[in-house]
């Protein structure tokens, strides 16, 4: 049996465009939410929130990228309008994960942001878990306060991620083993305060 510490290490992600139908079932979305939102999270504030786009709505989302894009971008050329069109379309779940962060005089905004990414991980690290394919992105709409309108999400609110969830397809290639890098090049054990020499 392997461990949660032996699967994370072999976590991958699914590029979205090799993602299709079935999808998860509503049970194993509850079940994989139920994950989380157990996340570590200070103060009670429990600031993510959670959209789940699918079929039609996917098509709706992609209007709303693609409107976007021409706001921004009036001569943008066909190839970057069909990429943005395309982005909500590749998956048969589609998971919006925002963060409403409000004030609080013990918890700043940035840790609230925090609880939203790692909801985020757990979404994707549970789902492939299961057997799906997964992938967390984000992209120029993610930080667009049109999409964020269209979403229903406060200008002040952050998408932190767009979660697509799908079976992994016939023409998907073999996932790689990916070279990890050592956690030891980031690791070093602290002792004290540096001391510093007065000149």
């Amino acid at each position: 049996m392997t461990t949660l510490v032996n699967r994370l290490q072999v976590r991958e992600s699914t590029s979205a465009k090799h993602l299709t139908t079935p999808g998860p079932t509503d049970d194993e979305l509850a079940e994989v939410m139920r994950a989380a939102v157990a996340v570590p999270e200070h103060g009670g504030i429990r600031p993510w929130r959670f959209l789940v786009v699918r079929e039609a709505a996917q098509r709706r989302l992609s209007d709303v990228f693609v409107e976007d894009l021409l706001a921004d971008s009036p001569d943008a050329s066909e190839t970057e309008i069909a990429k943005r069109r395309d982005g909500p379309l590749r998956s048969p779940l589609l998971i919006v994960v925002a963060v409403s962060p409000r004030e609080h005089p013990k918890v700043p905004e940035v840790e609230q942001v925090v609880a939203g990414g790692l909801s985020a991980f757990v979404l994707q690290s549970c789902f492939h878990d299961m057997g799906y394919g997964a992938v967390w992105v984000t992209g120029n709409p993610a930080y667009s306060p049109r999409v964020k309108a269209a979403l229903g999400l406060a200008p002040t609110d952050h998408i932190v991620g767009f979660v697509h969830v799908g079976t992994r397809g016939p023409d998907a290639p073999p996932t790689p083993r990916k070279a990890r890098p050592d956690p030891t090049a980031f690791l070093a054990e602290w002792t004290g305060p540096t001391e510093t020499v007065e000149s």
